[in-house]
């Protein structure tokens, strides 16, 4: 029997339900108690490293953060790797953005993320209501020299995912971050590139971690999983490929304390 080692969770439509904002007061103490049992934690989202600090300061020096949909990756305070973008590129797709109706544009690194300055709503939902760190700005291109995401926002939902995919998928992977947002990296860089990354540093095979996803931008690292679980509403790709699926995470990992800790006790 193969016993689970590692916990990877993707936050928005995962761990966080119905666009919560903030963790479920037992979560903490769940993820506290698994490394007791000597499991570990991975946020893996496509936020940003110190909006993840702040959700998980209770047990921020005990877990580890696959970042900006796997642009980067932190663990205890220290910069596990980051994946830039190529200036070039990177301007081209800033100013198409911003010449797009209707639509809102982030440029992030890894520690910090950037605005323009004449919009005060969309920095109101970046800064106060999602909890990035953001910053505004009169020209971002100053900041693409050293950005690992691109961001286009919708407030009614996404639309026009295709054109972005089929116009900029060859110089980069473009992954939906939710309903209202579009994720673009540095091609190549997915959550499963990093999460082979951290698997390496850390020396636990993909057979033994469970990984917990909702969405398109979660099937590259619950590829390399032992065991993949998604929740009532996940996407159908993601469904087809899961183990079982559960109403929250905070459920299965109380099963997980409680003894149900192997691989195959969840398959079949």
């Amino acid at each position: 029997m193969t016993r689970i080692r590692l916990i990877a969770s993707d936050l928005d439509g995962t761990l966080l339900r119905n666009g919560a904002q903030t963790l479920r007061p037992e979560t903490c103490d769940l993820i506290a108690a698994l490394k007791e049992k000597g499991i570990l934690f991975m946020a893996a989202s496509g936020r940003q490293y110190d909006n993840l600090l702040r959700l998980f300061d209770p047990v921020r020096d005990d877990i580890i953060y696959l970042c900006q949909n796997g642009a980067s990756a932190c663990m205890q305070d220290r910069l596990l790797f980051v994946s830039g973008m190529k200036k070039e590129t990177a301007d081209q797709l800033v100013d198409e953005i911003a010449e797009t109706e209707d639509t809102e544009l982030m440029v992030s690194a890894w520690d910090w993320c950037y605005v323009r300055d004449d919009n005060d709503k969309f920095f109101h939902i970046v800064n106060d209501v999602v909890g990035m760190r953001a910053r505004k700005v009169s020209d971002l291109h100053a900041y693409t020299g050293r950005c690992s995401k691109i961001s286009l926002y919708q407030e009614d939902g996404l639309h026009g995912i295709d054109y972005w995919q089929r116009k900029y998928g060859d110089d980069f992977t473009v992954v939906t971050g939710g309903a209202q947002w579009l994720d673009m990296m540095a091609k190549g860089v997915n959550k499963g590139t990093a999460m082979e990354q951290i698997l390496a540093k850390l020396k636990i095979p993909g057979e033994e971690i469970l990984v917990l996803g909702d969405n398109l931008n979660d099937l590259e690292m619950m590829k390399l999983a032992g065991l993949c679980a998604t929740v009532p509403d996940g996407v159908k790709e993601v469904r087809e490929i899961s183990d079982t699926i559960v109403n929250t995470v905070e459920e299965m990992l109380e099963e997980i304390l409680q003894g149900k800790d192997e691989i195959e006790a969840w398959k079949g």
